[in-house]
Order: C-alpha cells, then sequence, then structure tokens
C-alpha cells in the first residue's frame, strides 16, 4: 500500500551580486582624483612676495695697502715684542734681534745675581737701623757726659769722653758708607752689564704708526698706492698666483723684512671687471662673501684694471693680498617668484599661472632680473597665489 505525503516544494531565487566593491572603488578612485586635483590647484603653490636680487660680477682681485715693511738690522734670532693687528705710535718697540744667544745668556745670569745681591742688602737695611740708633744714642750720652765732666772741671774725662765720641762718629760714618757704597757698586755693575747687553739684544722701533701685520709677501714696495695704478694684467695675474702667507723664522737676517706697519685710513681693490663700470662712481663690495662695503672707482687704466678706493677699516683684511670679490652693479626690488614658477605657453609666452576663486588661469609676466633660484617680474602683486611646476 502506498502510502501519499504532503511535500512543499521550495523555489530558490538566484543570489544578486553585490554593488559594494564596485562602488567603494569608484569612490575612491573619485577621492584620489579630487585630491590630485587640490594638490594641483592648491597645494603646490607659492604666493607672491616683494623681494631684492642684486646685479653683479665675481672676479680674483688684489688688495693694495700702504705698507711700510720693517727691516731686522742685524743677523740674528728675533723676538717680537707686538702682535699682528697691534696699533702702534712713533716709538713703539717692535722686536728685539739678538746677535750672540749664549753671551746674552750668560748677562741675564750674571744680572740676576747682582739683583739678588742687592736685594739682600737693601733687606738688610734693618738691622743696620738697629745698629745706627744704638750708635747715635751712645753719641747722645757721651756728649751729655761730656758737657758735665766740662763744666764740673774734671779734665781727665773729657779727654777720655772726647775720645770716645770720636770712635763713636767714625763708627756712624763707616756704617752709613758702607750699606750705601756697596748697594752703589753694586748698582753700577749692573747698569754696565745691561749697557753690555743692548749691544748683541737690538730693539727695532716704530718709525711711522699704524696696524702691525706679520704678513709680508714681497709685494710691499711694488704695491704702492701712487704707482699701481700702472699695474698690467700679466702683474696682476702674477701677483695673485704668487700671492702666500710666508712664516716668520726665530732667525733673521740683516735687512730682512720682519713685519709691516700698515696706514689703516685708506687702501685699494685692484681687478679685470668683466662688465663696464663707470670711473667716479661708488658701488657696494662683497669681500670673501663677507658684508659689503663701500668703494669708489677712481681709475680704470689702459690694460682695464680697475681701482676701487676704500675708506673703511677692515681688520680682518689686514693679512690678505689675494680675495675674492663681488661687485654689486645694481639692486632691484619688486615682486619676486621662484624660477620653476614661470612656464611658456603654446605661443611662447612666459607667464605664470595665478589661482582665483578655486581656479587657474595663464597670466603673461616680464622677468626683470634674476639669480640662481628666483626671479623679479612685473606683471604680479604681492599676495597673489601662483602654481609651482
Amino acid at each position: 500500500m502506498r502510502q501519499h505525503y504532503n511535500k512543499k516544494v521550495v523555489y530558490l531565487r538566484p543570489k544578486k551580486k553585490s554593488l559594494k566593491l564596485p562602488i567603494f572603488i569608484a569612490l575612491l578612485f573619485i577621492v584620489i582624483l579630487l585630491l590630485y586635483f587640490y594638490k594641483a590647484l592648491f597645494m603646490n603653490t607659492y604666493t607672491v612676495i616683494n623681494g631684492e636680487i642684486s646685479e653683479s660680477f665675481s672676479a680674483d682681485a688684489i688688495i693694495i695697502k700702504n705698507e711700510i715693511p720693517v727691516l731686522s738690522p742685524v743677523d740674528g734670532k728675533v723676538q717680537l715684542l707686538v702682535k699682528s693687528g697691534e696699533r702702534v705710535r712713533v716709538g713703539t718697540p717692535l722686536f728685539i734681534v739678538t746677535t750672540d744667544e749664549k753671551q746674552k745668556q750668560h748677562y741675564q745670569k750674571e744680572m740676576a745675581e747682582i739683583e739678588e745681591k742687592i736685594e739682600t742688602l737693601e733687606d738688610s737695611a734693618g738691622s743696620s737701623l738697629i745698629a745706627l740708633n744704638l750708635i747715635n744714642k751712645s753719641i747722645e750720652n757721651t756728649t751729655e757726659k761730656l758737657k758735665e765732666a766740662t763744666e764740673s772741671g774734671e779734665f781727665d774725662k773729657v779727654k777720655l769722653l772726647k775720645d770716645e765720641l770720636e770712635r763713636l762718629t767714625n763708627e756712624r760714618k763707616k756704617l752709613l758708607e758702607s750699606n750705601e757704597a756697596n748697594i752703589n757698586l753694586l748698582k753700577k755693575q749692573l747698569n754696565q752689564i745691561q749697557e753690555d747687553l743692548s749691544k748683541i739684544e737690538i730693539v727695532t722701533y716704530a718709525s711711522d704708526s699704524g696696524i702691525v701685520s706679520l704678513f709680508v709677501d714681497g709685494f710691499e714696495d711694488i704695491l704702492v698706492p701712487n704707482r699701481a695704478e700702472k699695474i698690467s694684467h700679466a702683474q696682476l695675474q702674477a701677483v695673485s698666483e704668487s700671492a702666500s702667507k710666508p712664516a716668520i723664522g726665530k732667525n733673521v737676517r740683516a735687512n730682512q723684512p720682519v713685519l709691516k706697519i700698515i696706514d689703516n685710513f685708506s687702501w685699494y681693490i685692484a681687478l679685470k671687471p668683466e662688465k663696464t663700470l663707470k670711473e667716479g662712481r661708488e658701488y657696494y663690495i662683497k669681500i670673501n662673501d663677507d658684508e659689503k662695503i663701500k668703494a669708489r672707482l677712481i681709475k680704470i687704466n689702459e690694460e682695464g684694471i680697475g681701482f676701487f678706493l676704500v675708506n673703511t677699516d677692515l681688520d680682518s683684511l689686514l693679512d690678505s693680498r689675494k680675495v675674492k670679490v663681488e661687485i654689486i652693479l645694481g639692486t632691484y626690488s619688486g615682486a619676486m617668484i621662484p624660477k620653476n614658477a614661470i612656464f611658456t605657453d603654446d605661443g611662447g609666452e612666459k607667464g605664470v599661472y595665478i589661482i582665483e576663486r578655486g581656479k587657474r588661469r595663464f597670466k603673461p609676466v616680464e622677468p626683470v632680473i634674476e639669480d640662481e633660484y628666483n626671479v623679479i617680474v612685473e606683471g604680479l602683486k604681492q599676495g597673489d597665489k601662483i602654481l609651482l611646476k
């Protein structure tokens, strides 16, 4: 017998495909795209500022000063009494040259011994003073006794007291003369040795006032301000190539320069200019990448060498002969932007992309002057926002 069961048939619907992943990917792409355009429009931008750029050129130059070399009078060992950069007056001791070092040491030893003896005698003056006071007291007592004996008619006593008084007086005289004579004799010996020492230890004094420099390169008699304007380009190069700082040894020869005295009130810069300069005009010059100084171009000679007069006191250039300089021809100010803000359109015109109200548009500009990184342009103002490459 068959049994029939009621069975319910369930029909399964096909599973729908999820749209979440494609939507997420699309949104992510849109966000990335928006970020890219945001960065392009707003992140890689620059706000225009006002700045300055100088037009200049660099050159090798030499320093010309009023310099007076000071020579050693004799052969010997030199001892400096001044330092480089020290200001001296006429008559200031500059250095000592010793012709006989062994004899000098012998004299110094003798002088030390004599000075010690003088000091000992002067220290013993205290004990001599006590003895002198005792003698003076004895003289006073003897004088009083002599007076009393004379008044009382004791003539035997008078003779004895007179003899005693004479003895005391002579003793006092010897005591006074002995100490003083010994000290004077020793001082006389000391003066004689000092005089002998001065003959082998010769001091050289400043004949002019100015600043001491220990940099003596041999060009002091060649690079003289009143003759330097005739220097040629070849001579200028020769000076530049050979200028070096010589070392001062312990021993010197007669007529060898030991140091020099510089008149620091005015000095000169000589160079071969790359660009046209105007005589009589003042220029700013930067030396060795240091601060700017003002100098007047007094002459350009037939060789094209320019000579600048400087009235600024620069101790830092005291020992310099060859320097690197930057001649500033002019300074320009205005809207300054980076070089990578300049674009060229399809027509070959230079300009910038200025950003206004979230949009960018091409704006032509006129470059005025540029340096290594920036350019000053006409056509923009401070505060403008522009696009960078």
